[in-house]
């Protein structure tokens, strides 16, 4: 195996759920308060990770819905999706799904799980007070949990994070790698 790899990571989800912020926590700058809308950002980090050097390179997208076109491009030349909703923001969670048929429509396949490409979903802003993560109804008529429900149904990873709090966020990048590691091999 190469001593220095290349991955890309396209970023999505809904403006204001901290998909920058993530970002920024995972490239050691602090956390900011003031949302800064992006159109489309593009970072490097190199990392060590499992005795070589992994070269992260990160589209961090525009969360608004303007620009569908931009969008499927990052999505074709991404090694790996993350998904990110914000727990203040139930509406955001339904735009996964919407990314998730984009994606499906996009790289024409039928499962996630068949997509080639991993895809992590991110919980962000566990941090704030009074939220509860949304649950579904499995086939037999049971309550389920948000990781469960979308491994079933996309065959995806799920994580929980707090930007503000710098919670999870340097695992599920680190995560990411781990899981770009094994589909490529």
């Amino acid at each position: 195996m190469k001593r220095h790899e290349k991955f890309t990571l396209a970023i999505f989800g809904d403006s204001g759920v901290g998909k920058t912020s993530l970002v920024n926590r995972f490239l050691g700058k602090t956390f900011n308060l003031k949302h800064v809308p992006t159109v489309e950002d593009f970072h490097v980090k190199h990392e060590a990770f499992k005795n070589k050097t992994c070269e992260l390179q990160i589209i961090d997208t525009s969360g608004t819905y303007e620009f569908p076109a931009m969008r499927r491009v990052d999505m074709e030349k991404a090694d790996a999706l993350m998904l990110v909703y914000s727990m203040d923001r139930p509406a955001s969670f339904t735009r996964i799904e919407r990314y998730m048929d984009e994606f499906r429509e996009s790289n024409d396949y039928v499962e996630a799980k068949d997509c080639g490409k991993p895809i992590v979903v991110v919980s962000n802003k566990t941090d704030l007070p009074n939220l509860t993560e949304p649950s579904f109804i499995d086939e037999r008529g049971r309550d389920m949990r948000v990781g469960p429900h979308l491994e079933s149904k996309y065959g995806c990873h799920w994580v929980d994070a707090s930007a503000k709090l710098g919670y999870n966020v340097e695992e599920t990048f680190l995560n990411v790698l781990d899981y770009l590691q094994t589909y490529k091999s």
